[in-house]
């Protein structure tokens, strides 16, 4: 793995990553793929993540996808997770549905 990248990333376009990354990542309306050698250790936004290496942070996305080859350890705030038999996971999920489940609870909780 020869390319090595640190700071923050925007982009208007999918984005494949198979390298070393740290930082922040953030494709609004767009998907994010991690190659399989990838060693990504960032905050991450996108429509969708897709990972096939290594991906350590936090994720905010409309899908996220975990391969068998992936190794992820992060937060996900997502609707919809996938995690692919072989891949690992070690962190939270939080689906969109639940945030604003929250949100209303602690509305109504505020306004008694």
């Amino acid at each position: 793995m020869n390319l090595r990248i640190k700071g923050e990333l925007t982009a208007d376009e999918d984005l494949t990553i198979d390298g070393s990354f740290e930082g922040a990542i953030e494709l609004r309306g767009h998907r994010l793929t991690t190659g399989p050698q990838s060693q990504i250790r960032a905050n991450v936004s996108a429509r969708a993540v897709t990972v096939l290496g290594r991906l350590e942070g936090h994720i905010t996305a409309d899908a996220v996808e975990i391969r068998p080859t992936a190794v992820v350890e992060a937060n996900l705030i997502t609707g919809k997770f996938a995690l692919k038999e072989g891949g690992r996971f070690n962190g939270q999920v939080n689906t969109e549905r639940a945030r604003a489940a929250g949100d209303i609870a602690r509305h109504r909780a505020a306004n008694r």
